[in-house]
């Protein structure tokens, strides 16, 4: 009986998650419709995919693969390397929910955000700035969170969150500093110590987030961070659009710039633009609207780091 009882309280609570992810998703692709953004479809298996490297954060996976007409295809780390494509093809600003596949090693469970399968909302403006970047996110997640919490009132209640709409702007902090004051611990500490979203600053990454070319060592780019534990639930920046800088930086990473197809073609004649984007992290954003111990608890069909799912 007991064990009945616990999945009929699992079903309820799934089915409260579902009605939040929907008006979630709803929302947020009204604004970005309104705000005119060309919803693009997703692409799931690409020659090319985000290397994940050399960011301190990606616990170094490498993108799964299948041979497809002969050749390698690789399944999604993100469509990042795309988006750039599109801008570089004429498209202004472009969406995309984007399933990803990134297969984090087991121990990743207990953080409680991790899932080797899950989706992304991804963005990108042409000629963007960091600074513009980071006003359109504040905009959209403060009234996102004051949409929720007038329509989804009920479900907000039986799961027991206080959902409190954040105070703009975010405070700012550098990675540096971070990882010098807190050590690798610092994403969980800055997350409990604030009670509203921050942004970390200026995180050594992959070779797409611009390096600032009067400031070397200093990277265009940002992650957001959720308080109350929460975690990072955004990443982005300024994208490198010079051939020079992207070749110098593949090449110092140990990457092979013609292994990149398309982009590698459009970047060697320096038909790239300007832009900056993110990608934010659906499961990991209706996790903290809900108020969730883990992201397994938002996920219907549950894909966690270690676990064989059942369907």
């Amino acid at each position: 009986m007991s064990v009945q009882i616990h999945i009929k309280e699992t079903n309820k609570v799934k089915g409260v998650v579902t009605n939040i992810q929907t008006e979630t998703l709803s929302y947020l692709t009204q604004y970005f419709l309104k705000n005119k953004f060309r919803w693009l479809l997703p692409v799931i298996l690409s020659p090319v995919t985000d290397p994940l490297w050399p960011d301190p954060r990606s616990s170094g996976i490498k993108p799964l693969s299948v041979r497809i007409y002969g050749n390698e295809m690789k399944l999604m780390h993100s469509m990042i390397l795309h988006k750039q494509v599109a801008i570089a093809l004429g498209l202004k600003r472009v969406f995309i929910l984007s399933p990803n596949i990134r297969v984090e090693p087991p121990e990743k469970i207990s953080t409680g955000r991790h899932a080797f399968e899950f989706t992304q909302l991804d963005f990108e403006i042409e000629n963007a700035t960091l600074d513009y970047i980071l006003r359109f996110v504040e905009d959209l997640f403060v009234s996102l969170i004051a949409h929720i919490k007038k329509n989804c009132v009920e479900e907000l209640e039986i799961l027991g969150r206080d959902l409190r709409v954040p105070r703009r702007p975010f405070r700012k902090y550098y990675y540096t500093d971070l990882v010098e004051e807190h050590g690798e611990s610092w994403e969980e500490i800055i997350s409990k110590d604030n009670r509203d979203p921050v942004w970390v600053l200026s995180i050594p990454r992959e070779f797409y987030d611009r390096e600032d070319p009067q400031r070397p060592g200093l990277y265009r780019n940002y992650d957001l961070i959720l308080p109350e534990g929460f975690g990072e639930v955004l990443s982005g920046g300024e994208r490198e659009y010079q051939w020079e800088r992207i070749k110098k930086r593949m090449l110092k990473d140990g990457l092979k710039p013609e292994d990149y197809g398309l982009y590698y073609d459009l970047a060697r004649k320096n038909l790239l633009r300007p832009s900056a984007g993110a990608g934010i992290g659906i499961e990991r954003l209706v996790r903290f609207i809900a108020g969730l111990r883990h992201i397994r608890d938002v996920q219907l069909f549950e894909r966690i780091p270690g676990v064989i799912p059942r369907i």
